[in-house]
């Protein structure tokens, strides 16, 4: 069983377009999802959403999304896993992003991850998120113009 939500989905449009272009490439991390219990957990698999290359620059991306106001942070919605990775991922030279889509507010917002562990809260808003980091659009030149000059 696959999941994803719409934002995934405006993020692999979004990785087409960088490849036509060739500005890059974003390639989205197989996870395997089972149903239990009514539920639906990861087995298995990538411990971020995406990963790629832009303009030579190494990008990793975690996506969360949400219809209501806040997205939590509770660890089956951003796991240690997810964190520990993106934390390394930087370190070892990349760029590594949160996208959050509040759908609510019809709101995209990429917050390099550096910042965003700033922010120590168990949930973020709408609002938050807007101070945090950018809105976007996902148009491609926006999008790169925001993970490469960040």
């Amino acid at each position: 069983m696959q999941k994803g939500g719409a934002l995934e989905e405006l993020v692999e449009n979004l990785a087409v377009q960088l490849r036509l272009s060739g500005q890059g490439i974003l390639l989205k991390q197989n996870v395997l999802w089972v149903n239990h219990g009514g539920r639906v957990f990861p087995k298995k698999g990538a411990p971020v959403d995406f990963l790629g290359v832009i303009k030579g620059i190494p990008i990793a991306i975690e996506c969360k999304e949400t219809a209501s106001d806040r997205i939590q942070f509770t660890e089956s919605h951003f796991s240690e896993k997810e964190k520990a990775f993106l934390s390394d991922f930087e370190k070892a030279g990349g760029r590594a992003f949160l996208i959050f889509a509040f759908w609510k507010h019809n709101s995209i917002y990429i917050i390099p991850y550096r910042k965003f562990i700033q922010y120590d809260k168990k949930t973020i808003t709408n609002e938050t998120a807007r101070k945090l980091g950018k809105k976007v659009g996902m148009g491609t030149m926006e999008f790169v113009k925001i993970v490469v000059g960040q």
